[in-house]
C-alpha cells in the first residue's frame, strides 16, 4: 500500500523562538497522541534538520499508511530584529503605532470585528500607556493628603508603573504590543526590507514544492503567519498566473489578517486580498471565538470587493469539547494558552488540530467532514 504522502509547509507567528521550540512542541503532541491511541495509529516524529535555509522533521505512521513532510519557514531572526526590548523605545513605538491605528482603522469595518478582539488590539496599548498615567493621578490626588506633593508624586509614579508592569507581563501584553508595533510598520511597509525578500523566498519555495510528488501540500500558518501569507500567497498566484494545484490548501490558525485588512493606509495588503480573493484555492481558516488574538468567523477578505472567496472555509474549534470542564477554564483564564492550542492535542483528539489536520492518512476535505460529525456526536 501506497503511503498518503503529505507535504506540511509552516509559517508560524510574531515569535523569537525557532525551529527548536516548535519541534519540541509537535513532539510532546506526537507523546500524547501515542499514550492513548492504538499500536497501528501511532506515530514517529523524526530529528529536526535543515532543509535549504529552512528547517524540517518528518512525522510517520506506524502502519505506514502516511508520512508527512514538515517544512518550517525561518523567520524567527527577523522576529528577533524587530522586537523591542528597552522600554523607552518600546513605549516611543507604542505611541506612533497606536497612533496610526487610530488615524487608519476603517470605522466601518472595525465594527465588524467581534469585540474580545478589539480589546485584545487596544488593551496593551491601554495597559502600558494609559494606565500608568491614570494609576498615578489618583495615588497622588489621594497620597497628597497625607504626605507631601513631591513624595505622593513618586510613590504614585512607583506605585502606578510598578502595578501597569505586573499586569502586562500577568497578561503577556508586552508580546501582544510588540504585535502591534511590528503589524503597524508593515501596514506602512516600514519594515526591515528583508522581511520582503523572506516573503519572495517562501512563494518561490512554495511554487517549487509543487512540482513534487505530494498527495496534498497544505500552507498552515499561525497568528501573525496568517498576516504573511496574504502577500506570499498573492506572490505564488502571480507566479503560477493563477492556476494553484487542486491538491493545495492554505489554513490559517488563529489569524488576524482582518486587522490590517481594515487599515485604510495598507493600500498594498488590500490589493493582494484582492487577488487572493480571485484565486480558487482551498483556504481553511479555524479560529476560537475564546481566542481574542484572533478575528474567529469574520472573512480575511474585510472590505474587499470579493469578501468571501470561493474557496474559503471558516470554522470554529470549542475547546470544551476536547478537554474537561476545570482544564478548560483554566485554559480559558490564560488567553497566551489559548492562542497556541490550534498546535496541541487536548484530551479528546479532533479532526482538525494540528494532528488532525497533518497527521492523518486522508485528505484535508475529510478532515473538515470528520470535524463537522464531531459537533453532532
Amino acid at each position: 500500500m501506497q503511503p498518503f504522502k503529505r507535504k506540511v509547509i509552516y509559517l508560524g507567528g510574531f515569535d523569537p523562538r525557532g525551529a527548536r521550540f516548535y519541534h519540541g512542541l509537535l513532539a510532546e503532541q506526537v507523546v500524547a497522541h501515542n499514550a492513548t491511541a492504538d499500536p497501528a495509529a501511532q506515530l514517529s516524529l523524526g530529528n529536526r534538520r535543515k532543509v535549504g535555509a529552512n528547517a524540517g522533521w518528518t512525522v510517520t505512521a506506524a502502519t505506514g499508511a502516511m508520512v508527512a513532510e514538515h517544512e518550517f519557514l525561518v523567520w524567527d531572526d527577523l522576529v528577533r530584529r524587530h522586537w523591542i526590548n528597552r522600554p523607552p523605545a518600546l513605549l516611543w513605538h507604542a505611541i506612533i503605532a497606536y497612533a496610526q491605528v487610530f488615524m487608519h482603522l476603517d470605522p466601518a469595518l472595525q465594527r465588524r470585528v467581534p469585540r474580545g478582539s478589539l480589546i485584545t488590539l487596544y488593551f496593551p496599548g491601554a495597559a502600558v500607556l494609559g494606565l500608568p498615567l491614570l494609576l498615578v493621578v489618583l495615588g497622588w490626588g489621594l497620597g497628597r493628603h497625607w504626605l507631601s506633593d513631591g513624595l505622593a508624586l513618586a510613590l504614585a509614579l512607583i506605585a502606578g508603573v510598578g502595578l501597569a508592569v505586573w499586569l502586562v507581563k500577568k497578561l503577556h501584553s508586552l508580546w501582544l504590543l510588540r504585535f502591534v508595533i511590528f503589524n503597524d510598520l508593515l501596514a506602512r511597509r516600514r519594515v526591515d526590507p528583508a522581511v520582503w525578500d523572506r516573503i519572495d523566498a517562501f512563494a518561490a519555495r512554495i511554487e517549487a514544492v509543487f512540482s513534487e510528488d505530494w498527495d496534498e501540500v497544505l500552507f498552515i500558518t499561525h497568528s501573525n503567519g496568517s498576516i504573511l501569507s496574504v502577500p506570499v500567497m498573492a506572490r505564488v498566484l502571480q507566479r503560477l498566473a493563477g492556476n494553484i494545484p487542486p491538491h493545495f490548501a492554505l489554513v490559517t490558525l488563529g489569524g488576524c489578517i482582518q486587522l490590517l485588512a481594515a487599515r485604510r493606509d495598507a493600500a498594498w495588503f488590500a490589493a493582494d486580498l484582492d487577488v487572493l480573493g480571485q484565486g480558487g484555492f482551498c483556504w481553511l481558516d479555524i479560529g476560537s471565538l475564546t481566542d481574542g488574538a484572533c478575528v474567529p468567523l469574520v472573512s480575511p477578505c474585510i472590505g474587499r470587493a470579493v469578501e468571501r472567496p470561493a474557496g474559503l472555509v471558516q470554522m470554529s474549534p470549542r475547546w470544551f469539547r476536547y478537554c474537561d470542564a476545570a482544564k478548560y477554564a483554566a485554559r480559558r483564564r490564560d488567553k497566551y494558552l489559548t492562542h497556541f492550542d490550534y498546535l496541541r492535542r487536548l484530551d479528546r483528539a479532533s479532526a482538525l488540530d494540528y494532528l488532525g489536520l497533518t497527521a492523518a492518512a486522508r485528505p484535508l476535505a475529510a478532515s473538515i467532514a470528520a470535524f463537522e460529525a464531531e459537533q453532532h456526536d
